[in-house]
């Protein structure tokens, strides 16, 4: 395939095309779907996330709709459609019910580089057949500011080797046999700021020779090993970004010719595609009116615009007819991208889907090695009242849930996975959701042991605990229960919140696996073999 001869004969209108993500959001009807492929017009389409449960019918519905809605934009535009949607912990984190890994914090944790790579192939496997080509993970960053809402458990260390072994295995898996391309994120690197850059440009403030020594490294590595796109983040990196620094800070990457032309593709030498970070963010919003952004961002050395505001085409077609945005640049870019398409297969012949095949017992090996790196991942971060392993077979448990959702209730149902464990093995269960300290010193009397799961909702300014979710802990009750024992899946450093916690389990993951390996190694059924992959002064270091 000579892609520099078909670029060469496509047309302005063409190329903008070809730089461009349409979003299939999940909220539009048909005819709005049709009618914004139509005046957009992507060459490439981001499948949009289903985070909710829905009936098999739904999710069997929304999967044929994503891959119609592919066929027609490649039949619309004559060059096969690259889809992309993040998968950054397997086929769920693109559809809820789909078969779903734990947490890259988790895999940091289980440290098997041979389990992260099968799960990888499995689910570049799964998502193929489904009609996935390119996925927006592995995530890359490091876990450097523990106070970072961002990062936690979606990145798999504070190390920039164990990130290296761990992201490049999971890429390897996925990029085997040319079914999915991955894409690193988010670069330069967040998990520095204890900020969101979804809400404004967050800084990663380390000076040249500590990136070097820390993103560079990884990134470099990385490249080496094939990760053939890098997503770029709307966060700045002012040691590289000389004259880009205003009174109002400098530019994030996403914008920034320092870091995406100069460092990116210059010094790091990477020759793939540059993807920007979803161009909504009040992170580059803020910075320039959004009908500038997209076009600064090529101007800057980007190659293909994720989540383009509407008339993002036909702005960038003037902006190269006028000649701010050169044609040099504008093929540049096409070339990048529809190289990335040569990579996962789109130009062949080849019925790829034929090729994998029925994808049932895949989906099966995926569910049974997810919950083999859940139960390798645990680790009893404190253990001073030998309470675990529990001695008695059998007993009473009083699960204590401290939970919260970003925009939707709490259904009650989120810990039925650990209530069956527990009864799995023949103890009676009792769960309560975000309950006061006064009910439980009427009752948590009756119970043999008390399981705190600590779940709230952090997605936004800051990780740390407040008033809403800490009221089962008041006047200090609960804790001096002779079977207390909490829990944490949604934060590695929850002990910095919880620092009088005599029985403290990490599970570096929120999923039903996470839950069903707390209570193994609660009950004794399997040890805990988990590998702290992250620090926190004072409290606990990392173990290799």
């Amino acid at each position: 395939m000579n892609i520099e001869k078909i670029v060469n004969e496509m047309s302005v209108e063409q190329l903008c095309s070809q730089v461009i993500v349409g979003t299939l959001s999940n909220s539009l009807d048909e005819e709005g779907v049709r009618q914004r492929i139509e005046r957009e017009r992507p060459g490439s389409l981001y499948f949009d996330v289903l985070g909710v449960e829905v009936s098999q019918e739904e999710l069997d519905k929304k999967l044929k709709r994503d891959k119609n809605w592919s066929n027609y934009t490649t039949n619309l535009l004559g060059i096969p459609c690259l889809t992309t949607t993040d998968l950054e912990y397997g086929p769920g984190s693109y559809c809820k019910g789909l078969s779903q890994m734990p947490r890259p914090m988790a895999w940091g944790a289980c440290n098997d580089e041979k389990m992260i790579e099968r799960a990888g192939e499995l689910t570049a496997r799964i998502c193929r057949k489904l009609g996935v080509h390119h996925t927006l993970a592995p995530v890359v960053d490091l876990n450097l500011n523990f106070q970072n809402p961002v990062t936690g458990y979606r990145a798999v260390s504070d190390d920039a080797d164990r990130v290296i072994k761990i992201a490049g295995a999971y890429i390897r898996g996925l990029q085997k046999n040319g079914y999915m391309a991955t894409c690193l994120k988010h670069f330069p690197g967040d998990g520095v700021d204890d900020r969101n850059q979804h809400f404004m440009t967050t800084v990663n403030s380390l000076s040249r020779e500590e990136w070097m020594a820390t993103y560079g490294k990884i990134y470099k590595a990385l490249f080496e090993q094939g990760a053939p796109s890098v997503m770029v983040g709307h966060i700045s990196c002012p040691a590289f970004q000389e004259g880009e620094i205003t009174e109002y800070g400098a530019l994030p990457g996403s914008l920034s010719k320092k870091l995406i032309t100069d460092l990116l593709k210059g010094e790091l030498g990477f020759e793939g595609c540059v993807i920007s970070d979803a161009m909504s963010m009040i992170g580059v919003g803020a910075i320039l009116p959004m009908s500038r952004v997209g076009i600064e961002f090529f101007k800057a050395g980007g190659d293909l615009m994720l989540f383009p505001e509407a008339g993002e085409y036909e702005r960038l077609i003037e902006a190269v007819k006028s000649g701010e945005v050169s044609m040099e640049r504008l093929r540049d870019a096409a070339t990048r991208v529809l190289k990335l398409k040569e990579k996962v297969r789109l130009f062949e012949q080849t019925d790829i889907e034929a090729e994998i095949g029925d994808i049932t017992e895949d989906c099966n090996e995926l569910n049974r090695l997810s919950q083999e790196i859940a139960d390798k991942a645990v680790k009893i971060m404190r253990n001073n009242l030998n309470i675990i392993p529990v001695k008695q077979e059998k007993g009473k448990v009083l699960l204590v849930n401290v939970v919260g959702h970003y925009g939707r209730e709490v259904t009650g149902t989120e810990f039925d996975a650990m209530a069956n464990e527990f009864c799995k093995y023949g103890w009676d269960v009792v769960s309560v959701y975000n309950p006061k300290h006064r009910w439980l010193e009427t009752n948590m009397g009756e119970f043999d042991l008390v399981v705190m799961n600590t779940h709230p909702e952090m997605h936004g300014a800051s990780m740390r605990m407040g008033w809403k979710y800490i009221m089962p802990l008041w006047r200090g009750l609960i804790l001096h229960h002779p079977g207390f024992i909490m829990v944490s899946y949604d934060d590695a450093y929850r002990l910095y919140d919880f620092p009088y916690a005599k029985t403290f389990i990490n599970t570096f993951s929120d999923q039903d696996c996470a839950q069903r390996a707390a209570v193994k190694v609660i009950l004794g059924k399997i040890e805990a073999r988990g590998k702290c992959p992250v620090s926190l002064k004072g409290f606990f270091e990392r173990e290799d």
